[in-house]
């Protein structure tokens, strides 16, 4: 396998792991941030500390103090900085050391650390983790917090983050994996598969006859690993869902996803999604070991989805070997989706620049808008 076939692996020094990071990425939900508490995070294979200042403000900055590397979340917030637990050492929100209290003033004048670009938005922290100025930060149109019912939350995966990436592409699993909620709406005609490259990465549609439920379903994957789509109703909640998911990679062979949905015109405003119980992660950890079948589960089960893909992904094992797999006509997004990015990672392989990937400033609502009122139609019948 060549360096730019290799999507799984994701340090700082790989290909892939260069790539994500030229990206704004979520890297905590705000409600684990309390004022005054820094904690530890890991993304991309990396450690860092995040903390609220006495302003509220969500920062990002490095692991580990360049004093004698101790870990800068075990130490204090003060005001808008941090001080190092070990000796003392102050950090302004920006990286600038502002305090050394054993040492001569002049010192703390050449020690920074690294401080990251960071934004909240939709309840989730954000952070350029990459070299350079960060590019502009990518708003979502498609939701209203004034209008909409907006839940978020993080869901880990015990997989390789790609995995999740290629289950996004793939529309046909729906019929197999979550084949107990299609069969009660009656989604039940195979997809004939759409993909196309577009500004902001990939357009992809499953085309269906527009019969009853049969809708072709479209979304939208924007580079490198955000999905927009929207889910369809169910009877025990006949609404159609906009649905909005960051596929994260933590370490090589565990990821989360930071995941946004919006039930258009609910007006009640953004909020942590209810936990839910028992843990999807622990009913995967079930089946898995042999104990329980996803079938046993109660098809009204709210993490029911969250363990059907679980199952589907760990499955294949942490970390996938391509290598084997036999892909067939139905793998049309798959096989799409490894050849866009094996093309953005030799690129940068070879010294080049990858495609400036943007994804456009009004909403995709308006493309969707003959789906959406089909799909509200038939909610309503």
């Amino acid at each position: 396998m060549e360096p730019y076939e290799d999507f799984g692996h994701i340090g700082p020094t790989t290909l892939a792991g260069q790539f994500l990071r030229r990206f704004w990425q979520p890297v905590a939900v705000g409600d684990e941030l309390e004022v005054g508490r820094p904690k530890r995070i890991q993304v991309l294979n990396q450690y860092f500390t995040a903390y609220r200042g006495a302003d509220g403000v969500a920062r990002v900055v490095q692991d580990a103090c360049p004093h004698r590397q101790t870990q800068l979340f075990l130490g204090w917030v003060e005001g808008d900085c941090i001080r190092c637990f070990y000796h003392g050492w102050k950090f302004a929100p920006d990286g600038r050391c502002v305090e050394q209290p054993a040492e001569n003033e002049a010192f703390k004048h050449k020690i920074a650390i690294r401080a990251y670009p960071t934004r909240e938005y939709l309840g989730l922290v954000f952070a350029y983790l990459g070299e350079g100025e960060a590019p502009d930060f990518p708003l979502m149109p498609e939701i209203d917090l004034a209008k909409d019912g907006v839940l978020y939350n993080r869901h880990p995966v015990p997989c390789n983050y790609f995995q999740r990436i290629e289950n996004d592409m793939d529309e046909l699993h729906l019929h197999f994996v979550h084949k107990v909620s299609t069969d009660e709406i009656g989604l039940i005609e195979f997809p004939q598969i759409d993909i196309t490259e577009t500004d902001y990465g990939i357009l992809r549609r499953g085309l269906r006859n527009e019969n009853g439920h049969n809708v072709t379903r479209t979304a939208y994957w924007m580079m490198p690993n955000v999905l927009m789509t929207f889910t369809p109703g169910r009877a025990s909640r006949p609404e159609w869902m906009l649905h909005l998911a960051w596929r994260v990679p933590i370490t090589d062979e565990e990821m989360a996803s930071f995941i946004v949905t919006a039930a258009k015109g609910a007006g009640t405003g953004l909020r942590p999604r209810p936990e839910t119980k028992p843990d999807p992660n622990s009913l995967t950890a079930e089946v898995l070991a042999g104990r329980l079948r996803v079938q046993d589960i109660d098809p009204d089960y709210p993490g029911l989805f969250n363990v059907q893909d679980n199952v589907a992904l760990a499955g294949q094992g942490r970390l996938v070997d391509r290598s084997k797999d036999r892909l067939g006509q139905s793998d049309k997004a798959v096989i799409f989706l490894r050849r866009l990015w094996a093309r953005e990672l030799r690129a940068l392989a070879d010294g080049g620049e990858a495609k400036h990937w943007r994804r456009p400033k009004e909403s995709f609502l308006t493309e969707r808008s003959r789906e959406l009122e089909l799909a509200g139609a038939i909610a309503a019948k």
